[in-house]
């Protein structure tokens, strides 16, 4: 046997060996990590449709706490008007909402109003005996720690699933005392299950499991065991899920959804192909293939260029890129000395490495430039959720001021400018009205035309946020009569301020615009479309809050529109007596030339 069969036997061997035990250990790794792999998916899917079916909850919810915080529902309780139901509570309305439960209680657990109605009929019936049942002064459903509280989550009516929120009912500026409870319900029909799949891509069904009728809709007995083993969590809230593997092709996943009051309500099962499994199986035997194709090479490499020499070099040269990967810092080079095709690969990955400096430069340079033009857009805290998440959850304020202010005579203007000059001169306005919102720390939120509109305590609340608006509306009218003296322009600005409750956020996925919702930002933009030219025009919420630290005349009671008629004030400046802030100084050194 010469040296090269030697050499050869020497080598085919022990590699032989190790391909064996690389393969049975990677196998066993592979087996298990897709296996975990599954696991992670099928709990990932059953997340995914718990999350939807909340989604759908908190969107009952959010209407349901329109509708209880509000005047008339307030009022509908003690006088129970039947225009109220005309008006709010006809089947179209109803099939709008897609509610099928709509219940009003008061604090004596009297039923003013109660119905069930049939989307697919379109019928009306009383509620269900088992719901009126619960809705006692004595039940939980009834009982609400603060007023901001609810109850929200699954119940059995008349055998059926169905989604309930409870809320206290109160004024529309949300404050007390409650007068009783609203209770607004959605079935889950086979209709909805139907389309919670379609908006999943899911294979899935829903079982109640508690106080279930012994129909059609009773649990299957395979089933039992399933439940047997969800209903051992000490914690339903935690959302408890169980993965089984049906077949070879199948595998299922389980979750156990609590009721309203924490009890076990309903069984979910989600039925998922096996592909990762699938893939694992494909991915042992490329496994095998490469492992055996690997010796081979390799076997064939040894008898070929086992020269201590190249392999030294090689390893070299391996280290330092190492180096450079662990290091990540792309300035560093290799270095591979001599003229032959090891010290060419060497050059060539250090220009490999100069050009991914350069364009890793570039790259963080057009990030910073995008993030930037992002902050221009939107607020801080918005632009770096939107980064992180790629959404923006809107978020309720319970407290903040807005200011409307439009320029009056804008149509004359742009009869008597040219298009060019008019441009210019809103832009210098504008441009001067974000400069004080910067300097005061207010949010702008958005130009209309010859409107401009900023709001203070968000997206970060803030304990003066009347007073900044207040500084920021008295800033405008200097700065608008400052650019009527240097322009020669008949410029006049009319101003309107409300404080209240806001929802604010980003949505839609294009052309991002952080906005605000609700009754306070409509009072505002009324506040100043009835204000007049020069004049600052408040309402009595902002009024409360700026009165001890400035001067405020009163203008009576006017009609407003959607509200009636509403105690409205003028804002004259500050009172001579209040003490120095920062805000007012701030707001006497504003002009043009910002």
């Amino acid at each position: 046997m010469n040296l090269r069969h030697k050499t050869l036997l020497l080598t085919t061997l022990p590699l032989l060996g190790l391909m064996v035990i690389l393969f049975g250990s990677f196998s066993t790794i592979l087996q298990r990590s897709y296996g975990r792999l599954e696991q992670q998916d099928a709990q990932r899917n059953l997340q995914r449709v718990d999350e939807v079916l909340a989604g759908d909850l908190a969107q009952l919810q959010s209407l349901t706490e329109d509708w209880a915080a509000w005047n008339d529902t307030y009022d509908f309780v003690l006088d129970g008007d039947p225009d109220y139901i005309q008006s709010n509570l006809s089947k179209y309305a109803l099939e709008s909402l897609q509610l099928n439960l709509v219940a009003v209680v008061n604090r004596d657990g009297s039923i003013v109003y109660g119905t069930s109605y049939d989307l697919e009929n379109r019928s009306f019936s009383s509620l269900p005996a088992d719901l009126t049942s619960q809705l006692t002064p004595a039940s939980p459903l009834m009982q609400f720690q603060h007023l901001a509280a609810h109850h929200q989550g699954l119940m059995t009516v008349d055998g059926k699933l169905v989604l309930v929120t409870v809320e206290p009912i109160l004024r529309s500026d949300a404050t007390g005392p409650a007068r009783g409870a609203l209770l607004m319900g959605r079935y889950l029909s086979p209709a909805v299950v139907e389309s919670l799949a379609l908006r999943t891509r899911l294979d899935l069904r829903l079982y109640p499991v508690a106080e279930a009728s012994p129909s059609e809709s009773e649990l299957p007995e395979a089933l039992r065991p399933i439940l047997a083993t969800l209903n051992s969590s000490t914690d339903l809230a935690n959302f408890p899920t169980l993965v089984r593997i049906q077949s070879a092709d199948t595998l299922a996943g389980y979750a156990l959804w609590p009721n309203v009051y924490g009890q076990p309500q309903a069984l979910l099962e989600v039925k998922l192909p096996r592909d990762i499994y699938y893939q694992g199986q494909v991915s042992r035997h490329y496994l095998g293939w490469s492992l055996l194709g690997s010796c081979l090479v390799f076997t064939g490499g040894m008898l070929l260029l086992l020269d201590r020499v190249i392999l030294r070099r090689l390893l070299g040269l391996s280290q330092q890129v190492q180096q450079i990967g662990r290091s990540n810092d792309l300035t560093q080079r290799v270095a591979v000395p001599g003229t032959d095709e090891l010290s060419h690969l060497g050059q060539q990955i250090n220009d490999m490495l100069g050009e991914l400096q350069v364009s890793n430069e570039k790259l963080t340079a057009e990030q910073q430039k995008a993030e930037q033009l992002l902050l221009n857009i939107l607020p801080a805290a918005i632009a770096g959720e939107l980064m992180q998440t790629k959404a923006s959850v809107p978020q309720h304020f319970d407290e903040v001021t807005i200011l409307f202010a439009d320029i009056v005579g804008f149509t004359s203007l742009s009869n008597r400018l040219s298009p060019i000059r008019l441009v210019d001169l809103l832009n210098q306005i504008f441009s001067a009205f974000d400069s004080l919102a910067e300097q005061l720390g207010l949010e702008k939120i958005k130009t209309i035309g010859d409107a401009y509109m900023v709001a203070a305590g968000l997206p970060t609340p803030k304990e003066d946020h009347a007073e900044a608006i207040a500084e920021m509306a008295l800033a405008m009218q200097q700065v608008t009569a400052s650019f009527q003296a240097e322009s020669g322009e008949p410029i006049e600005i009319r101003i309107g301020i409300n404080t209240g409750v806001v929802v604010a956020g980003v949505i839609g996925t294009k052309k991002f615009i952080y906005d605000l919702w609700g009754d306070a930002v409509n009072v505002a933009s009324r506040m100043e479309s009835s204000s007049e030219p020069g004049q600052i025009q408040v309402t009595a919420a902002t009024y409360d809050r700026l009165k001890d630290h400035y001067r405020l005349e009163k203008r009576g009671c006017i009609s407003i529109k959607g509200r009636g008629e509403m105690e409205t004030y003028w804002l004259r400046g500050h009172r001579p007596e209040a003490l120095f802030c920062p805000l007012r100084a701030m707001g006497n050194s504003v002009g043009p030339g910002l």
